[in-house]
């Protein structure tokens, strides 16, 4: 990243994901309540809500595009990266307060997992990239994230206008 990471939550319900750029798709499967997942990847990385039947169509057509990275030659570059390989993880929630644990991603970055009860999550990445499950490195910045999505369209937020004029309003400093 060439700049400080910015943080973002989106809200995930079972049979939903979150794709990471064309790199990697994050689902919450089974019976499991909603979770918090907090993103914390380069900010060049587009992160993408979505059904979770609906991710291997959505990736196929916007790679590349709407989907970054990889950057260019969208179809071409995927076909490079190979196939994904799938892992599933069982995630014990600590309640709303705390993450409860890190999924991290070699390479690319990790997901803090928020919420309270079993979080069956599903991770599909290309073959070769590591996956762990780790305690929290930053368990509280789920509240803290710079931009949160509940639904509309994900955006990071900035303190700062265009103007250059700092913002007010709620949640703002």
């Amino acid at each position: 990243p060439k700049k400080q990471v910015e943080p973002i939550t989106f809200r995930v319900p079972s049979g939903k994901c979150v794709l990471v750029g064309g790199l990697a798709k994050i689902e919450l499967i089974g019976d499991s309540k909603p979770f918090l997942f907090t993103f914390f990847v380069a900010n060049e990385i587009k992160l993408h809500p979505t059904d979770s039947s609906k991710a291997d169509d959505f990736t196929a057509t916007h790679v590349g595009k709407m989907l970054k990275p990889p950057l260019e030659h969208g179809v071409e570059r995927m076909k490079e990266i190979g196939e994904f390989e799938y892992h599933e993880i069982d995630i014990q929630g600590d309640g709303w307060k705390q993450a409860a644990a890190d999924i991290t991603l070699r390479g690319l970055g990790w997901v803090a997992v928020t919420g309270a009860g079993t979080a069956k999550v599903r991770i599909g990445i290309p073959k070769g990239i590591g996956v762990s499950v780790r305690p929290p490195l930053m368990p509280f910045d789920v509240w803290e994230a710079t931009a949160k999505y509940t639904g509309g369209r994900a955006v990071r937020k900035s303190s700062k206008s265009r103007s250059g004029k700092r913002r007010k309003g709620v949640g703002r400093n």
